[in-house]
């Protein structure tokens, strides 16, 4: 693919028909990379809060007990 020199010129309807298919890909990857890290974050979440949960506990355990 060659550059444009000529701005006022209008692009072949290959060129156009080719950039038309890209963004859609890219829209379509967009779309599902989203999805995809909106339901890992829904599960993955949960997961680090607990085991930010049970290191906190084991630290106040730690930390209370009464051995000199």
């Amino acid at each position: 693919m060659t550059p444009r020199t000529n701005p006022k010129r209008p692009l072949p309807t290959r060129w156009r028909r080719r950039r038309g298919q890209a963004m859609a890909e890219y829209s379509m990857v967009v779309h599902v990379l989203a999805l995809a890290g909106g339901v890992a974050i829904i599960t993955v979440l949960p997961m680090l809060m607990n085991a930010l949960n049970r290191y906190l506990n084991g630290l106040y355990y730690m930390i209370n007990l009464a051995v000199p």
